[in-house]
């Protein structure tokens, strides 16, 4: 479902579970949260791609296309997606794409562009299944925990 305002303590709280789990997202930990001005109000109030996915009142995913900010390249954006462990492996991340990638070909973006972890073998599957195609690798992406991560580039063209 769209984001909405009743939506985001649980948007919050979602991604602040994938991040502590240090291998999904670029963070294992958010940056303060500021209720007036943050990810999701700007995505409602620009009509932007940003979908939950919720199960018995509960956030238990999302995904978000964020255009790039340089006008010139605001045709490209960037996905953002996690799903809390209940929410793997059951087409979840299939339906997020599927919602994300149509709202934004209706805003005009026409490119989506990511990077994955290279040992996330599920996401990088599932992400392939959808369409998307290997661009590049960036070596020594991350390094956490005395353990270094590639990040394998990708992109899907919407038009």
């Amino acid at each position: 479902m769209y984001i909405r305002d009743d939506l985001i303590a649980g948007w919050r709280a979602a991604c602040e579970f994938v991040a502590a789990e240090k291998v999904y997202l670029g963070r294992v930990a958010l940056p303060p949260f500021d209720p007036e001005r943050n990810l999701p109000k700007r995505m409602i109030a620009e009509d932007l791609p940003m979908y939950c996915l919720v199960d018995a009142g509960k956030v238990v995913g999302w995904a978000d296309i964020v255009p790039v900010d340089i006008p010139e390249c605001a045709h490209r954006g960037i996905l953002g997606i996690g799903l809390l462990p209940e929410a793997r492996g059951k087409g979840s991340g299939k339906r997020l794409l599927e919602a994300v990638c149509h709202h934004a070909q209706r805003v005009g973006i026409e490119k989506v562009e990511l990077t994955v972890y290279s040992s996330n073998r599920a996401a990088i599957a599932l992400f392939e299944r959808y369409g998307f195609r290997r661009i590049g690798i960036i070596q020594d992406y991350r390094r956490l925990d005395g353990v270094t991560y590639d990040g394998l580039m990708m992109e899907k063209s919407l038009t």
